[in-house]
Parts: structure tokens; C-alpha cells; sequence
């Protein structure tokens, strides 16, 4: 959105496709987890199709772009921002019920969400989630933290495990420190440089950065990893415009601000 807000005021003609019925993407997902006190995602949301609809662009919602569209529509310039691959760790028994991909709770948030805000649908996960009382989050980075910061505040049991040395080497460090505390006083464990063995019927099986092995009890595992580049989305459109530029997750996965960045600077380039 934000590329397509600055192609337009540069005097471009642009067409907007988004395979949802709503803008923002993952956007409203992230705001569901978030929660709306300190960023309101939301409004940024309403604030960049607003511009969008004022400056002319054409806005086609539920219309997911292939090869075929591609090709009929022509375009000088194609920008891709579709967002990145969830992650799958490579864990003995990570097909079993007890795990909840990433890709499968976007896919029901966003489902929710077309029925009703990030507001209101933050307030019912208070009621119901499909997540049971102990959960592990396999994975330490801004997600992962996140995720369970949110589902503390929802009386869950959480415990965080990462095979990285160190936690939340991409959040903001005003912020980590914050983080890190409540986390700490909800004691919620934040197990590092750890090997994941196998996941059974009781739970997560580690060994801890001491060599220690040792069972995660859990209900629910969740996989919070960073997103990977979508590269087989470009290579299924190679050759169908003379630019293609890949932004945001779909390029180079990292947070929302670094996705608009990306777009204001492709919207300057072309």
C-alpha cells in the first residue's frame, strides 16, 4: 500500500491487487497480537488506503495475482509484497495434533477477521483460543515474544525455547528490556541455545545449552520462526514485467516498518 500510495503521487498509473476481502494483509493479525494500546495498527491501515482511494488507485480486493493476470494486464513495473513462507522446524513429531502451525492460525485469524476488527477480536481470544493451558513457542525472536507476552494475558502457561544463543536480537532494545522484565515477573522460562529432540504425547523434548535433556510438558506447541523469502512466487512471474521488485516479507522478511520503508523506496525507484 504504501508503495502503491508513492507510485501514485509520482504520477503513476496504479492497480492494487490483494487476495483478501480487506487491506492491510497480515496487518490486522499482527494487531490482534499486539494489541492496540501502543501501536494502532489499524489506523495505519485506514490511513494508507485512504491515501490509495483518494490518489486514484484501482483497488481490486479478493483477486489473487498469477501469471495468467500478469500477463494480461501488462504492467511496466510488477511489485510483489505478499508476504513471506512460514517456517516449519525440522523436529521429529512435528506433524503431530499437539502442533499448531503458524500458517494454519493466520489462516483462522484472518477468517475471523473478515467478520469483525483486531478490537473485538482481541477481546474474545479472552474467552476462547485454540490453544490449550501449556504452551511451548518454538522460537525466540519478536514473534515468538509476542505470542507469548499474548497468551500470558489469556491465563495460558507459556515457556519459549530457541536454538539461538540469544532472544530477541531483532526487537527494538527500549522495548526488550520491557519485554524481557514481564515476561520475567510472569515467569514465563526463556530457554536458549537449545536442541530440540523430539516432540511426543507429553510435550517438547530439549537439551538445554548445559547438555541437559529434559521434557516441556505442553498442550499446545506453537512454531513462532522468522518468515522465509516467498522465491517461487518470483520465479512463477519471471520475465512477465520489465521491473519486478519483491518487498516486505516476500523479499526479505523483517517487521512492519521495514515493510513500508521497502515500499516508499521502491515507489522513488521506479
Amino acid at each position: 500500500m504504501e508503495a502503491a500510495r508513492v507510485a501514485a503521487l509520482r504520477g503513476h498509473e496504479v492497480i492494487l491487487y490483494e487476495k483478501e476481502h480487506q487491506p492491510g494483509g497480515s496487518v490486522p493479525v499482527a494487531a490482534t497480537v499486539k494489541g492496540l494500546e501502543i501501536e494502532d495498527l489499524p489506523a495505519l491501515v485506514r490511513y494508507l488506503n485512504t491515501q490509495i482511494t483518494k490518489l486514484g488507485v484501482k483497488i481490486n480486493f479478493g483477486k489473487e495475482v498469477n501469471k495468467a493476470l500478469v500477463e494480461q494486464v501488462k504492467p511496466d513495473v510488477l511489485i510483489l509484497a505478499t508476504g513471506g513462507l512460514y517456517s516449519v522446524p525440522e523436529i521429529p513429531g512435528i506433524d503431530s495434533g499437539k502442533v499448531v502451525r503458524a500458517a494454519v492460525l493466520n489462516r483462522q485469524l484472518k477468517t475471523y477477521l473478515r467478520f469483525t476488527g483486531p478490537g473485538l477480536l482481541i477481546r474474545a481470544t479472552k474467552f476462547w483460543m485454540p490453544v490449550g493451558k501449556r504452551v511451548v513457542i518454538i522460537g525466540g525472536g519478536i514473534h515468538g515474544l509476542q505470542l507469548a507476552l499474548f497468551l500470558v494475558k489469556r491465563g495460558r502457561k507459556v515457556a519459549v525455547v530457541d536454538t539461538d544463543v540469544e532472544m530477541g536480537k531483532e526487537v527494538v532494545q527500549n522495548y526488550k528490556g520491557r519485554l524481557f522484565w514481564w515476561l520475567e515477573q510472569k515467569g514465563v522460562p526463556l530457554l536458549s541455545g537449545v536442541r530440540y529432540e523430539e516432540i511426543t504425547d507429553k510435550g517438547l523434548t530439549i537439551t538445554t545449552r548445559e547438555g541437559e535433556k529434559m521434557i516441556l510438558a505442553a498442550d499446545t506447541i506453537l512454531p513462532a520462526l522468522a518468515m522465509a523469502p516467498d522465491t517461487e512466487l518470483v520465479k512463477s512471474l519471471k520475465d512477465t514485467a520489465p521491473e519486478i521488485y519483491q518487498i516486505g516479507d516476500c523479499g526479505n522478511p523483517a517487521l512492519i516498518l521495514d515493510a513500508i520503508g521497502d515500499g516508499s523506496r521502491i515507489g522513488r525507484t521506479i
